[in-house]
């Protein structure tokens, strides 16, 4: 992400020993006005970096850049752009201090010369089979309000996780949770407020050829630069209801009293619908494909009423939630999304989806269509839904419901025992049992989290965020054995989160593997656990510790760490020093005891 105000960073990144040449003024000198190196500690750069960018004033004619590694010099190879440059095939080796070297003229004949220093990180282990991570990409309050003008790269999504491909497969993002790709009831609708769901931002219609996101083109482009990067995207599936874009969607209907009304109903004609479904001609989405409503244009706002004929679908919870209901008991129904289910994966390119309000939806369908899906794709799909029950029996009674054990929900409980943790109120030892991820049976058909987009908003509308000792929860999802852990953008990339989660998706990367124990000296304060690593990659393995408390001093636990003889660092820097294993494997592990810094990951050394 560019950010302007980094630019002192820059200048020392750079080192800049500027000659210019020619007649500007001073405010008109050629400079370097931003890099993706600001992200980066050059004290300890990541080995594994490829390439980066920087980016100037002014148009940029002709580069030479040279990397000296003590009497070796090579040639970088760079890209020339307008005013960007990059820098690629680095093939930077582990602990080597370098010496770059940059001469940039441009087109106005203007020159400038710099010498940067950096040393190389450690190396790590090389893992054949990565952990998986996922993220979820978007926020509620995206491309609105002061985060329009604060982040404008956002008002082009697709465009921006296009671009920042390869930064996310660098840190250890495997996954994406993209928002509602379809045209939804107005143009800036967050993607819920379903219309047409075949069309992705290819069609005029409700005033917009774009959806919030971007076009068609723009998000199938997305999709391929995610996949050169081997991260996997999933398809944000808004199946419960339509909403309508304006009085065109109005039609005569019949309740189930027998009254004659007027609703918000008529979804035809429907131009993404008409192109790709091969069945659009044979029916249409008017009051029959839809179990009820509650708002009639003659009558106003009134309870939940269903239309002639018609019941509310076998739902986990009551059926409707709001708009127009979708009658899943209707087979042109079923059978229409069905094909839209596959169609996405096999035409578009996802390689899975997130279900939105499950709960609300047949589950006879869910599990039919999961099935369908699944069976009409050559890809190992994933599939999660949101089913937000806040506890593990109700959350496993809603999973006997579909009859499929690739099914995986969203861990809610856990995230429920997150807000004790928030308050300080915590029994800690009782995170080995808390949520999905640690009940047996469904411990890897869980998907962790901390918020989403409807609990870490500004303004609170259903739960408070996850705002205190939030690094504690990231620690505790990233480092454990069972689940699917998700990073949240808005922690990420708003909420100044990025350098520290970073830590943890390193720690998550190199060395969170091989079985997990639990820790017998687990209290009220502190929580630790233990990844005994992986037998055949020497180096794996980790001592996580969380604490949530605020005394400021610090805890010291002797924790059998299963590896005899190593020696250890807090891979976060919270903790400072090193712990020596000794020959049984234990060693004094330590952690604060401090919202702020109260999480460590101990890994070892070498």
């Amino acid at each position: 992400m560019k950010r302007s105000i980094h630019l002192f960073i820059l200048i020392a990144i750079l080192a800049l020993a500027i000659t210019l040449t020619g007649c500007q003024s001073q405010d008109n000198q050629f400079s370097l006005v931003d890099s993706d190196l600001a992200d980066y500690n050059l004290q300890a750069l990541d080995y594994t970096l490829k390439s980066f960018e920087l980016e100037f004033n002014q148009e940029v004619e002709e580069v030479q850049v040279s990397l000296l590694e003590g009497e070796n010099t090579k040639t970088v190879k760079t890209i020339v752009e307008g005013k960007k440059v990059k820098l690629i095939n680095l093939n930077l080796k582990p602990t080597i201090s370098y010496q770059l070297v940059a001469n940039v003229k441009s087109i106005t004949g203007n020159e400038l010369s710099s010498k940067t220093n950096f040393t190389t990180d450690r190396s790590y282990p090389q893992i054949k089979d990565p952990n998986k991570t996922l993220m979820q990409t978007f926020y509620w309050e995206m491309n609105k309000g002061e985060y329009r003008d604060k982040y404008p790269e956002e008002a082009n999504l697709w465009n921006l996780l296009a671009k920042r491909a390869d930064d996310l497969a660098n840190v250890g993002i495997t996954e994406l949770w993209v928002p509602a790709a379809n045209k939804a009831h107005e143009q800036q609708d967050e993607g819920y407020g379903t219309y047409d769901l075949w069309d992705l931002g290819e069609f005029d219609q409700v005033n917009t050829v774009r959806t919030k996101y971007g076009t068609r083109e723009e998000l199938q482009n997305a999709i391929s630069n995610l996949h050169g990067e081997g991260i996997k995207v999933y398809y944000d599936a808004v199946f419960n209801h339509r909403i309508a874009a304006g009085y065109q969607n109005v039609e005569d209907s019949i309740l189930a009293s027998g009254e004659h009304v007027k609703t918000y109903t008529k979804f035809y004609p429907l131009k993404g619908r008409q192109k790709y479904y091969s069945k659009a001609d044979q029916w249409k989405w008017d009051w029959h494909a839809f179990d009820g409503v509650d708002y009639a244009v003659d009558k106003g706002n009134m309870a939940p009423q269903n239309f002639e004929g018609k019941e509310w679908d076998n739902t986990f919870e009551k059926d409707y939630l709001l708009a127009a209901d979708v009658d899943y008991q209707n087979q042109n129904v079923r059978d229409e999304m069905k094909e839209w289910g596959a169609w996405i994966i096999n035409d578009i390119g996802f390689d899975g989806f997130r279900l939105d309000a499950v709960k609300h939806i047949d589950s006879d369908f869910i599990d039919e269509w999961l099935a369908y899906v699944q069976k009409n794709t050559a890809k190992d799909i994933f599939v999660v839904g949101e089913a937000w029950i806040e506890n593990t029996m109700g959350l496993t009674f809603y999973l006997y419901g579909i009859d499929n054990s690739d099914y995986t929900v969203f861990d809610f409980p856990l995230r429920k025992t997150f807000e004790n943790l928030r308050s300080g109120t915590m029994n800690m030892a009782a995170l080995s049992r808390a949520g999905m991820v640690n009940k047996t049976g469904f411990k890897d058909r869980a998907v962790t989290f901390i918020d989403n987009h409807d609990t870490g908003r500004d303004h609170v509308e259903y739960k408070a965020p996850i705002n205190i000792r939030k690094y504690q929860a990231y620690t505790y999802i990233l480092m454990r054995e069972h689940g699917l852990p998700m990073v949240y953008w808005k922690d990420y990339y708003q909420d100044g989160m990025k350098e520290n989660i970073n830590k943890l998706l390193k720690a998550r990367r190199y060395f969170a593997y091989g079985p997990g124990h639990e820790v017998a000296n687990n209290d009220t304060n502190t929580y630790s656990y233990v990844r005994e690593g992986l037998a055949d990659t020497p180096g794996t393995g980790l001592v996580m510790m969380i604490s949530q408390g605020v005394s400021g001093d610090i805890t010291t636990k002797r924790i059998n760490s299963t590896q005899p003889n190593t020696e250890f660092y807090d891979i976060t820097g919270n903790a400072e020093g090193r712990v020596v294993t000794d020959a049984d494997g234990y060693g004094e592990f330590k952690v604060k005891n401090d919202e702020a810094t109260g999480w460590s990951v101990w890994v070892p050394v070498e």
